[in-house]
């Protein structure tokens, strides 16, 4: 059973790591930057767990988890999700997991935000 469209309603835009090769030497050429890969609409879950284990530890930025489900697509956790428009937007969610239901029509993506720049 797949995901509604009308559960889809929060716009995320999808980034990978990527390094600049240099065209004469080839080697490598700058700071790597993330790149647009692709632009999403998932559903959000906020799960408070991780939340709660940050403060409980005495860090002083607690990272916020959300599970995000959407439609399946090749993603890795070496890429990062960033907000666009509404309250989460410009917000980056780091990828922590990322599992395929068993009829392969929708996939759950756990990220973290605020703890870190992707």
């Amino acid at each position: 059973m797949g995901l509604p469209a009308g559960e889809l309603r929060h716009r995320l835009r999808i980034e990978s790591l990527v390094q600049m090769e240099d065209p004469d030497y080839g080697g490598p050429s700058g700071e790597p930057t993330w790149a647009f890969v692709a632009r999403v609409y998932a559903r959000r879950r906020n799960t408070l767990r991780a939340t709660a284990e940050a403060v409980a530890s005495g860090t002083t930025v607690a990272p916020v988890q959300v599970q995000w489900d959407m439609r399946p697509r090749p993603l890795y956790a070496s890429m990062r999700m960033v907000g666009e428009g509404g309250d989460h937007d410009g917000v980056i969610y780091d990828i922590k997991n990322v599992a395929i239901s068993n009829d392969r029509s929708e996939m759950a993506v756990l990220c973290t935000s605020g703890a870190s720049n992707g």
